[in-house]
């Protein structure tokens, strides 16, 4: 997976904070480093690589800046000292990488078990020195809610693994029996589509808090369907969101799980769902589940 940091990060707004003959000699240096003095030149296509790095390396000084650096430090040590920052952020990510393959739910698909195995192959071909945007992994699983593109290097890489762990803690709330069950009624074949685990399950606990069903059960008999979306569709659009948010909070309660990161998870997977059933409510669809 690659990206264009300069999308992200104006070049014409770092030209006006950084002096260009200072960013470019520290150009040439690095194009020097990389190719071990072979060649101050180099491919159009690695200079803009390297380019891409040493200004996403100051950017995230500039975030995250270190106690011991001067505001109007050179930017050689900026670009350096982000550098130390993002391997500082890889070894966080490795340790949520260990969590995410210690911590895996009941039931996992095809895309859940490729990707998981991927995802090592991120720490053997990222360089935090030379090209620290970049994204030397694929996410082929796709989470329920996506990480921003606007995120780059080991940042995208750790907030995939934070949202990852999210959705799978919350999974391994459930049975292996419970999420057969809902799966196969949900996806016909989860296990071999490219198809979010977590998504159903959220909607299906947030369906069961409103009804006041047992949310381990993950199902609901058709008049309880019924008779929650018809609520919903009563209620004004904030009463509604109000309530849906509530049973979403009452519904993470119950598992006994606890933190922000799953409780807005389940929020906006909550709001999702309320915006589609006010959308064009069809119980009949929901029936399918049950």
């Amino acid at each position: 997976m690659t990206t264009d940091v300069l999308r992200v990060i104006d070049p014409e707004l770092s030209r006006q904070t950084e002096s260009p003959a200072e960013i470019y000699a520290l150009l040439r240096e690095r194009i020097a480093r990389y190719t071990m003095g072979d060649s101050t030149s180099g491919s159009v296509g690695t200079a803009r690589r390297l380019l891409e790095g040493l200004l996403y390396c100051a950017d995230l000084c500039r975030r995250m800046p270190p106690n011991d650096l001067a505001t109007d430090a050179p930017l050689s040590a900026r670009v350096k000292a982000g550098s130390e920052i993002a391997k500082r952020l890889e070894k966080r990510a490795k340790l949520l990488l260990y969590e995410a393959t210690r911590l895996q739910p009941p039931i996992r698909n095809r895309s859940f078990q490729d990707t998981l195995h991927a995802l090592p192959s991120f720490f053997r071909g990222y360089d935090a020195d030379f090209f620290a945007q970049e994204i030397p992994c694929s996410f082929d699983y796709p989470l329920c809610h996506p990480v921003s593109d606007a995120l780059l290097g080991v940042e995208y890489m750790l907030d995939y693994l934070r949202r990852w762990l999210v959705e799978s803690r919350f999974l391994r709330a459930f049975s292996e029996d419970s999420l057969r069950t809902l799966y196969e009624r949900y996806y016909i074949d989860s296990m071999d589509l490219l198809v979010n685990l977590f998504l159903p399950v959220a909607e299906m606990a947030t369906l069961c808090a409103l009804a006041g069903a047992p949310i381990g059960r993950l199902a609901l008999a058709p008049a309880e369907y019924a008779s929650v979306g018809q609520l919903l569709l009563q209620m004004d659009e904030q009463a509604a969101q109000r309530y849906i948010l509530a049973a979403s909070d009452r519904a993470v309660a119950q598992l006994g799980l606890d933190g922000e990161p799953v409780l807005e998870e389940m929020r906006q997977t909550a709001r999702d769902l309320l915006f589609r059933l006010r959308a064009g409510f069809d119980s009949s669809r929901l029936i399918v589940f049950s």
